[in-house]
């Protein structure tokens, strides 16, 4: 726990660790939006397209066991600085695809994005779940991702107003000219490296284990923890609604009938972000007043319920349902990890590869669900995250019920409330 002087002396330091929230959220909606342009450029057909949207998940699964290590030996900084580092070397490798029209250039440098975007999710996270006590530890971790979906809003405009400037070139001159951005986002995370580096960090940062430890040990001793392994179940549920949620929901738009249509699909999933970061403000406001296990739980049944209309309406009520449900998906993904994580004590490195492992492989629900899709009407297709919502619904309750059994209170008190980093994010304002 920091007291006032620390938190005054490292305030630089903990507000760079919050901006890594924002900066993978901008850099996976940038990747997303920009992608059917790099798809055009290299003329992709819908399968390779399909493997180049998965791939940079599978960084996450990759990066397992070589984060933990990372982690463990030189603290969460250098998961942190390194894991920079390697985004910024994957936006570079953008150019050589670009350049060569090579398609296996372009799955190298999302793949080496993935990893490095592996790499700063499973320091900051646990980073922020430990920078105070863990009574609020969830809570904090909600405050601190609030700032994730405003890095999803700007990584959509700023990729849309790309994409509109590049319409007029044909696809040989798209694939030169898409790769800009691609440089000067890489420029600017390697500053952003070199300046991490050069900053103090909180002691808990820098901390390493016993050169005797062994990080599989570790992995072992995780499988104990029925907490944790529900937790990983339920981020896994959390990843896999929230692919299928928002990769159909284009095409959902499209399948209603003409006179049933609200928005278009661009418009509904940009309302869609915009209720999922107004939902994390919400919902961690509510944390203050109440349990977040029973928000969460409050959220999931009320998304299971509006994805459900979804399915079956498939007009603009159904879009309206997939807002709403926006809304209420906000809070899963740092309320589940948080829950998970927060008890792990000097597990909780190796426990946040394993759960950023868990929502990787659900990333892998897009592809299986596309498949689906092409034996039923495309609104049926809501059928899967409805159900990812209601059992999470279920973990968030047992959850809860682990907590009251246990005497454990997630109740805030003024000290807890001081214990929450400054700048991790506005009141009343994600991952």
């Amino acid at each position: 726990m920091m007291h006032d002087d620390e938190r005054k002396t490292y305030a630089i330091s903990i507000a760079l660790i919050v901006t890594m929230f924002a900066i993978w959220g901008l850099a996976h909606r940038l990747y997303d939006t920009l992608l059917p342009e790099f798809a055009r450029a290299l003329q992709l057909d819908d399968n390779k397209l399909n493997l180049a949207q998965w791939i940079l998940s599978f960084g996450y699964c990759l990066m397992v066991i070589p984060a933990a290590m990372l982690m463990r030996n030189f603290g969460f900084k250098a998961g942190v600085t390194f894991g920079l580092g390697v985004f910024a070397v994957g936006m570079f490798l953008f150019y050589p695809a670009a350049e060569q029209h090579q398609y296996y250039f372009l799955l190298l440098a999302a793949l080496t994005v993935g990893c490095g975007l592996a790499l700063l999710e499973m320091a900051a996270d646990p980073l922020i779940v430990t920078l105070g006590p863990v009574e609020s530890a969830v809570r904090r971790l909600n405050l601190a991702q609030t700032l994730n979906p405003v890095g999803i809003l700007v990584g959509l405009f700023v990729g849309r107003r790309i994409v509109q400037a590049h319409l007029q070139f044909t696809s040989s001159q798209l694939a030169h000219e898409i790769v800009k951005p691609y440089f000067l986002i890489g420029a600017g995370i390697l500053f952003f490296a070199l300046l991490v580096d050069y900053i103090d960090f909180p002691k808990v940062a820098t901390e390493r284990v016993k050169k005797d430890d062994r990080t599989l040990k570790d992995f072992a001793l995780l499988f104990g923890h029925k907490r944790y392994l529900r937790g990983a179940v339920a981020l896994f549920l959390c990843s896999a609604s929230q692919v299928v949620l928002w990769g159909f929901t284009i095409a959902y738009a499209q399948g209603a009938p003409h006179d049933a249509a609200l928005y278009s699909g661009a418009d509904i999933l940009l309302w869609s972000l915009i209720a999922f970061t107004a939902g994390r403000g919400v919902g961690t406001a509510l944390m203050y007043k109440l349990d977040p296990s029973r928000v969460l739980t409050a959220f999931a049944f009320a998304g299971a319920a509006l994805v459900a209309g979804a399915a079956v309406s498939g007009n603009q009520f159904g879009q309206l349902c997939i807002v709403g449900a926006s809304f209420c998906l906000s809070v899963f993904f740092p309320t589940i990890f948080g829950n998970a994580i927060r008890d792990l004590g000097p597990l909780n490195k190796a426990g946040s590869a394993l759960l950023m492992c868990a929502a990787g492989f659900g990333a892998a629900a897009l592809p299986l669900t596309s498949l689906l899709s092409r034996f039923v009407h495309i609104q049926y297709v809501m059928v899967v995250p409805s159900l990812g919502f209601l059992l999470i619904a279920l973990f968030a309750v047992d959850f809860y019920r682990a907590d009251k059994s246990a005497g454990f209170s997630a109740r805030t008190t003024p000290d807890q409330l001081s214990d929450t980093p400054p700048g991790d994010g506005v009141a009343g304002m994600p991952r």
